[in-house]
C-alpha cells in the first residue's frame, strides 16, 4: 500500500477556504478541540459507508500482519461496540477517508507541523442500547495510551458517517483539559472500556466544578479534531440508529519513540510497537512507512 504525500501545491483556493484560520488554530490551542465546516461530500461519506460494509463482511483490500496486537473485533450484531484498528491500511474506501487531503491539511495546521504521518485509526460502531452501563466509551486521553510517543502535538480526527445527535452518544470533550496533563489523579479514571462514567463525573464536580463539556453533535461531512491530551468519552447510543465513526490518529513530524515505564519499572510496549519495524537503535520505528506512512509534507505553509 503506497500513498504519495500531499504537498502545498495540491490545495486550491476552495480547499483553503475550508481549512482552519489563524483564529481557529488559536482557539484549538486554548480549548483542545476543533470542529470543521462540512469538508467531506455526501459521495465521499457514502463510499466510506460501503467500505465499512465490505470490511465487516471480512473483505480486505490490503493485508496487515500480527493484528492480534491491536483491537480487531469480529462483526457481531449482538455487540454494543465494535472497535477495529488500522482499517485505513486494510480498506481502500476508509483509506481515502482517513487520508483525505483536507483532513490531513487541517491536522498539519492545528499541530503546526510541516508533515503528517498516520499513527493509527479506529473504526468504531456504537449500536443502539437502552442499558445505562453498556455502550459507553470511558473517559481517557489518547496520549495516556501512547506514553512511548515524544510529541504532545499529536491529534485525532473523529469522522462520523452520519449526522450525530445527542441521543447517539457523540464524542464529548472537556474544554481545555489538554492543559491538565500533569494531574496524575486523573489517570486513575482513564479507560476506554470503563462503562461507569459517573466516578469521573463526581471527581470533576468536586475538583474542577467549573469544567465545561462540549458535545460533538456534528452534521454528516463535518469532522472534529482533538489534541492527544484532551480528555474525552461518550455516552451510550440511545437512538434507533447505529453510530458509525472513523477516528484517525495523526502524528506530527517531531514524534519519535521514547522508552516509558510502569510504576513497577516494567518497560511499556504499546500494541503498535509489535507491528512496526525496528529502528537502528533497536527501538520501534514510528516512521516505518508501511505502518506509519507520510500523508503530507509541506515545504511552505498552505495559507
Amino acid at each position: 500500500m503506497n500513498h504519495k504525500p500531499y504537498t502545498t501545491k495540491e490545495y486550491s483556493k476552495s480547499d483553503i477556504d475550508k481549512l482552519p484560520t489563524a483564529e481557529d488554530i488559536a482557539k484549538y490551542e486554548e480549548s483542545g478541540w476543533h470542529i470543521t465546516p462540512k469538508i467531506l461530500t455526501d459521495i465521499e461519506i457514502e463510499n466510506a459507508i460501503q467500505g465499512v460494509a465490505r470490511f465487516y463482511k471480512g473483505i480486505n483490500d490490503y493485508e496487515l500482519e500480527k493484528l492480534d496486537a491491536v483491537a480487531d473485533d469480529v462483526y457481531d450484531e449482538s455487540k454494543t461496540i465494535l472497535n477495529n484498528e488500522f482499517t485505513t491500511l486494510r480498506n481502500k474506501e476508509l483509506r481515502l477517508l482517513g487520508f483525505h487531503k483536507l483532513l490531513v491539511a487541517t491536522a498539519a495546521m492545528l499541530a503546526r507541523t510541516s508533515s503528517v504521518r498516520l499513527f493509527a485509526d479506529s473504526l468504531i460502531t456504537k449500536r443502539p442500547t437502552r442499558q445505562v452501563h453498556q455502550g459507553a466509551v470511558g473517559w481517557h486521553s489518547d496520549k495516556a495510551y501512547w506514553p512511548t510517543c515524544t510529541s504532545d502535538s499529536m491529534l485525532t480526527a473523529w469522522i462520523p458517517l452520519q449526522d450525530v445527535t445527542l441521543q447517539m452518544g457523540p464524542l464529548m470533550h472537556i474544554d481545555g483539559s489538554h492543559k491538565w496533563r500533569n494531574d496524575k489523579k486523573l489517570r486513575e479514571f482513564y479507560s476506554f472500556n470503563n462503562q461507569d462514567l459517573e466516578q469521573f463525573d463526581n471527581y470533576l464536580k468536586a475538583e474542577r466544578p467549573d469544567h465545561k463539556r462540549e458535545y460533538m453533535t456534528l452534521k454528516k461531512g463535518q469532522v472534529s479534531f482533538h489534541n492527544c491530551h484532551t480528555i474525552h468519552s461518550s455516552y451510550p447510543n440511545t437512538s434507533d440508529l447505529d453510530r458509525v465513526a472513523l477516528a484517525v490518529h495523526y502524528q506530527d513530524h517531531t514524534n519519535k519513540y521514547q522508552k516509558a515505564y510502569k510504576d513497577n519499572g516494567e518497560l511499556i510496549s504499546i500494541g503498535y510497537d509489535k507491528l512496526c519495524k525496528i529502528s537502528d537503535s533497536d527501538d520501534p520505528n514510528y516512521a516505518d512507512p508501511k505502518l506509519f506512512p507520510v500523508l503530507a509534507a509541506f515545504d511552505t505553509p498552505i495559507r
